[in-house]
């Protein structure tokens, strides 16, 4: 089992080897799948070991990917998924239902799941979410830089994390430096850090 640990409103991941403030935003950079999946995996198997509420959205078959992982070690996916605990979806079927990007829509998303997980008595939740690079040509893409901070703004006081998942190699580089602005964590190669690009105030939005 993954050690959890809750004090100050931090929480311990063992492996990211860091204590990140409960109610966080990571931005994870990357550049090739094994590294996104690993990731992946690591993230949602750590979260049902906590006894926390698990959502994935990613563009292939989740499932598929989490079952065939090794670091599974004994973890049933289909278990998880039939007690509600852990749920994927299809990530274009989400930032871009109906054609268009909508960030009210998606916030009241988050909010709800985080709600429903809270009626649902687990301890928590996480969110993993490989971001469509699809978004900044689609109408309303040019409100991911908002989207982000409103999701930063919407995780305070929620024991709610959520990592998104950038690919460096179809994202150009303004929109990945708008991006890491306004994440106060990033993930590289796995290990998770303050963002030092970090804007700490709501500034950045205006001059994204």
């Amino acid at each position: 089992m993954s050690a959890l640990c809750i004090t100050d409103r931090q929480l311990s991941v063992d492996f990211w080897e860091n204590r990140l403030d409960i109610g966080i935003q990571v931005c994870q950079l990357f550049s090739d799948e094994e590294d996104r999946l690993e990731s992946m995996v690591r993230n949602l198997v750590s979260g049902i070991d906590a006894g926390q509420k698990c959502g994935c959205c990613i563009h292939e078959d989740g499932r598929a990917a989490l079952n065939s992982h090794p670091a599974l070690s004994g973890l049933s996916v289909d278990e998880a998924c039939a007690r509600g605990q852990l749920s994927f979806v299809e990530a274009d079927l989400v930032w871009l239902a109906d054609g268009r990007f909508d960030p009210e829509r998606l916030l009241g998303r988050l909010s709800d799941f985080c709600d429903s997980a809270r009626a649902e008595g687990w301890s928590g939740v996480r969110v993993i979410a490989e971001i469509s690079p699809a978004i900044p040509e689609m109408p309303g893409g040019g409100r991911l830089i908002e989207f982000v901070v409103e999701v930063n703004r919407l995780l305070l006081g929620r024991p709610m994390t959520i990592v998104g998942q950038y690919d460096l190699r179809r994202f150009n580089g303004a929109i990945l430096m708008d991006v890491l602005r306004v994440h106060p964590f990033i993930m590289i190669r796995g290990a998770v850090m303050r963002n030092p690009f970090h804007s700490l105030t709501d500034d950045a939005l205006d001059a994204a």
